[in-house]
């Protein structure tokens, strides 16, 4: 391979250098030794100078160092009220009545969209699977058993939890890989069957088996099956999906803790003293979690109405070049759940572009608020512009891309009884364009 001089091999060292980073996956000193193999190994199959690339990849190591660090300083604890307005400071306290102090200030559960306690370092979730309740909460848990009809399991940061049989909706015994034909299915689950629905491993094929579970002990599962009793390897147990329903939305706890470690648990929130945050989940169990594993509080309120829940007037979907894909209700295009730089969110709209949804504004809302960003399933393409319209009047637009952090839109839709959504595409047409209108809603606001 010839290298140009000046601007053009600069540019080719750079994209090099970024393109090991990226590749390598590493952190810091202890992969520096992991780094040099990987670069030599590139550098050799270029003739390139090993010295020079060396200085530039490094160069550009100590650059995302500092932006990471500064990322980390600069996510300050706050809270966001239902009309959007940002509150920084740390959170003291959540009284019993539902009061939460920050700065001296009180502000009402109810009145809050979000809480964000502040930039926590990641935790890997090192658990062996999830447990899913009734509710929609997901614990990640470790050494799940099913004893005299009570769930007992090991959670991250949370500890042992034990939950009665009729609370849990579903086990995975291992990871719940996001786009898996196990979460697919559980998302779409009817209730309609009377018996369990046990997932066995093995094959090229999952096995689907019907019948009732009667133990977990550690090592087998334990089901009957036509009145007589099967045994499979926990190994072999991929997963179960329970009979028991799921709640419907209006039945289901009011907030949503996002913690450390990938579990997600919807709970009423009873108080929290600065350390521990009490929460209730279903069958009015209660546990208590540490502060320092909750990343994100998302809350809900009688003055908001989520778009998901509404009927539309009127949808077109109009495709550029690729293949026709139907907006989604609470869950991104794709049919998972709506993921903006590893953030889930419960509701919301997915749509591609090409997607314009007009919805009915007949309640006494004069805000429209949405997190807008590209889903992470675009694997950071995707570049479209999120439009706002009342009638035909524009009121909104935003151009995204993939990979950026979730954008906070409030729009003033004061006088119109009708609200247009659309995604129009960016550069590269419609490829990869996963928009996600993250808790989209209509608000009343208090003035």
């Amino acid at each position: 391979m010839t290298c140009v001089n000046g601007t053009g091999e600069l540019m080719l060292l750079v994209l090099l250098s970024q393109s090991i980073l990226q590749d390598t996956g590493f952190w810091w000193i202890n992969i520096i030794a992991q780094f040099k193999v990987e670069l030599r190994i590139k550098v050799n199959k270029l003739g390139l100078s090993y010295v020079l690339i060396m200085r530039t990849a490094f160069a550009w190591l100590i650059i995302t160092f500092v932006l990471v660090a500064f990322s980390y300083a600069s996510e300050k604890p706050r809270v966001i009220t239902l009309e959007g307005e940002i509150v920084e400071g740390e959170i003291e306290s959540i009284s019993a009545n539902g009061l939460v102090n920050i700065k001296d200030q009180d502000f009402p559960l109810d009145g809050l969209r979000s809480i964000i306690p502040g930039k926590r370092s990641e935790t890997a979730d090192l658990s062996e699977g999830k447990v899913i309740l009734i509710c929609g909460s997901e614990f990640s848990a470790s050494g799940i058993k099913l004893l005299e009809e009570e769930v007992v399991f090991e959670s991250p940061g949370i500890g042992k939890v034990e939950l009665p049989i009729d609370a849990v909706r579903a086990f995975r015994f291992g990871k719940l890989k996001r786009g898996s034909r196990f979460q697919k299915g559980l998302l779409g689950w009817e209730a309609a069957k009377k018996v369990d629905s046990i997932f066995i491993s093995g094959g090229a094929e999952l096995q689907e088996v019907d019948g009732l579970i009667e133990e977990i002990d550690g090592n087998f599962l334990v089901f009957d099956r036509d009145q007589k009793l099967q045994t499979v390897p926990l190994p072999r147990a991929y997963g179960v999906v329970l009979a028991s329903p799921l709640l419907k939305e209006d039945q289901r706890p009011s907030c949503v803790l996002s913690l450390l470690g990938g579990t997600r648990v919807k709970a009423n929130i009873e108080s929290y003293d600065g350390k521990m945050v009490e929460i209730t989940i279903v069958e009015n169990v209660k546990m208590n979690v540490p502060w320092k594993w909750v990343k994100r509080i998302g809350l809900k309120s009688a003055r908001l109405e989520y778009l998901s829940d509404l009927d539309v007037i009127k949808e077109e979907v109009r495709p550029v070049i690729t293949f026709r894909r139907p907006w989604q209700r609470d869950l991104t295009v794709t049919g998972l759940p709506i993921k903006i730089k590893d953030q889930i969110y419960d509701r919301g709209l997915g749509f591609t572009s090409g997607t314009y949804v007009t919805f009915p504004n007949e309640g006494p809302y004069d805000l429209f608020i949405a997190e807008i960003g590209i889903d992470d399933d675009a694997l950071g393409r995707g570049d479209c512009e999120f439009v706002v319209r009342g009638g035909s009047k524009e009121l909104f637009r935003k151009r995204v891309r993939g990979g950026e952090s979730a954008q906070l839109i409030k729009v003033d839709i004061t006088g119109h009884d009708q609200v247009t959504l659309e995604v129009d595409p960016g550069e590269d047409l419609d490829i990869a364009d996963h928009a996600d209108w993250a808790d989209a809603c209509f608000l009343q606001t208090s003035k």
